[in-house]
């Protein structure tokens, strides 16, 4: 359309010259004759000009149409761009109203973390601030079982020495029993036949007598009858007194009998109550021996770039029962029991670590010193139970570093429950 509007005008602009020049022409015709000439050769000059004009502005027409010609096309070629920039920024902006909206879950999800983790270190604060509450109460407890053993070792010495002279007194009393019970059972036949004897011996008397005089005397006869029957009744009464001593001499010595049968059993009690008193002893004895075992151990220098496999702990707090080696970092269980197991770690700077309590080989469990900020804590517990012989130590399991001070920061610790 522009190309149409500029040629109608390069054909106008010749004619109205045309126009003018004709007009002055015709309005000119009354002057001389001298003039025409020169006029003429004007007007070719001017014809010429305007020749030179049209061919130079047919020529700029053209360039003009051919840069309009390449200014659509570069115009096409720079809206398609500019469609295309256009579909690409709106595409960015897309992914970058999704970046904003991850980035705020991101900020969401970490001001959660940071909540979580000084929750986290709130509550391993408190547990390690209860765990020392713990390890003094132990060690009071402890102080005051000791005491308790004391005065019942002096309570005990006491009362086993009064018991050991009444022991005595009852197997001495126990010997003379059994020698009085021996020399009773000893003395009654001896008794008995004795009397027996006695009666005997009378009797063939009073037989010989009778015959003596049977032989001397009728009249001694009806005597002889009377003495016969008085003399049964004696021996029926005799029967009787021996018969009624023989009975109190045998329920005598049966109240004896049992009287040393109950010495016995006391005997046999009191022997029976020292056995279990040197039984509870012993127990007691294994017991303030296991709840010595504890201990406390720390690092006291701090490393950034730590990633061994054990973490050896050379400073030591407590060690009571000597289960931690120092030199392996390792802890060796003396007896058989639950345990108790503690770790704290910080990690240096804003490196992170993870911690592991190992239990021969196994992981149990696991402690972790984020680098979502610098200087994080991690720290947990365990319960385990081990048997005389068995090991505990603390592992790597990825990670490096670690942070403590001359007063220890990253620490392990246990005893025995």
């Amino acid at each position: 359309m522009m190309s149409y509007i500029i040629l109608g005008f390069l054909c106008v602009i010749p004619s109205i010259c045309l126009s003018i020049l004709t007009d002055g022409e015709t309005q000119n015709g009354t002057l001389r004759d001298e003039s025409v000439d020169t006029e003429t050769d004007v007007f070719r000059q001017l014809l010429n000009q305007e020749t030179l004009i049209r061919m130079s502005l047919v020529k700029n027409v053209h360039s003009l149409m051919k840069d309009m010609i390449e200014m659509k096309e570069s115009m096409s070629a720079s809206n398609k761009r500019l469609h295309d920039a256009e579909k690409e920024i709106s595409s960015l902006k897309n992914e970058v109203q999704l970046l904003k909206t991850e980035n705020q879950k991101f900020k969401e999800q970490a001001v959660k973390f940071q909540d979580e983790f000084r929750t986290t270190d709130s509550m391993f604060n408190e547990i390690e601030g209860n765990f020392t509450k713990v390890s003094q109460s132990q060690t009071q407890y402890e102080r005051h079982v000791n005491d308790k053993i004391e005065d019942f070792e002096k309570n005990t010495s006491t009362i086993l020495n009064d018991i050991k002279i009444e022991v005595r007194y009852l197997s001495v009393t126990l010997l003379d029993l059994n020698k009085h019970t021996m020399e009773l059972n000893m003395s009654i036949p001896e008794l008995i036949e004795s009397r027996i004897t006695d009666f005997t011996a009378n009797v063939n008397r009073s037989v010989g007598d009778i015959n003596h005089k049977l032989l001397t005397s009728k009249d001694y006869q009806e005597q002889l009858v009377y003495n016969l029957s008085t003399l049964g009744n004696e021996q029926s009464s005799l029967m009787k007194i021996i018969s009624d001593n023989l009975n109190n001499t045998i329920n005598s010595i049966k109240a004896d009998v049992e009287q040393s049968q109950k010495s016995q059993l006391k005997l046999s009690a009191a022997v029976s109550s020292l056995e279990v008193f040197r039984m509870n002893m012993s127990l007691l004895n294994n017991c303030v021996s296991k709840t010595s075992v504890s201990f406390t151990v720390g690092l006291t220098s701090s490393s950034s770039s730590w990633n061994g496999n054990i973490l050896v702990f050379p400073h030591v707090v407590t060690n009571n029962g000597n289960g931690y080696n120092p030199s392996t970092g390792k802890f060796t269980a003396p007896t058989d029991g639950t345990y108790v197991f503690f770790v704290t770690v910080n990690t240096y700077g804003s490196n992170y670590i993870y911690l592991d309590i190992v239990l021969n080989g196994l992981q149990k469990v696991r402690t972790m010193s984020h680098n979502s900020a610098n200087y994080m804590t991690g720290t947990n517990m365990a319960v385990l139970q081990l048997y005389t012989g068995n090991s505990v130590w603390v592992s790597r399991s990825s990670g490096q570093s670690y942070y403590t001070d001359s007063v220890p920061i990253t620490t392990f610790s246990g005893f025995l429950l």
